[in-house]
């Protein structure tokens, strides 16, 4: 039996590099699928908790212009002003910190999928 000639060996290897590539481009395939639907649930997701938090913020302006009308000493308007400016202030900051935390969550399950689709096909191409 004779050893392989060169045409051989390069067929063989472009045989199994087409393989390979067809096979991550399938997988990549499937996982940006997977990542789109994920992406869009996620932007649901997100979208309601922007409208949760706009309703709470509306919900405090309008306690607060009700509290303004039933003020009867002007002394009492500047402690109530400060009183929901701060609250006001801690609502945010905490709204803040959950969106930029969903933000993140999302973002890493929506690339998630498809790196490591695309890191599996590196690591059997090589």
């Amino acid at each position: 039996m004779s050893p392989p000639s060169e045409h051989d060996q390069a067929r063989k290897f472009t045989d199994k590099s087409a393989s390979i590539a067809t096979e991550t481009f399938e997988k990549g395939k499937a996982a940006m699928e997977q990542s789109f639907s994920a992406t869009i649930e996620n932007m649901r997701d997100f979208n309601l908790k922007l409208l949760d938090a706009a309703r709470a913020n509306a919900d405090a302006v309008f306690d607060f212009a009700r509290q303004v009308a039933t003020v009867k000493e002007p002394s009492d308007l500047a402690g109530l002003w400060t009183t929901h400016a701060q609250k006001q202030f801690e609502m945010l900051s905490e709204q803040s910190k959950e969106l930029a935390a969903f933000g993140q969550k999302i973002a890493g399950a929506s690339v998630g999928p498809l790196a490591s689709t695309v890191n599996q096909g590196f690591k059997k191409a090589s």
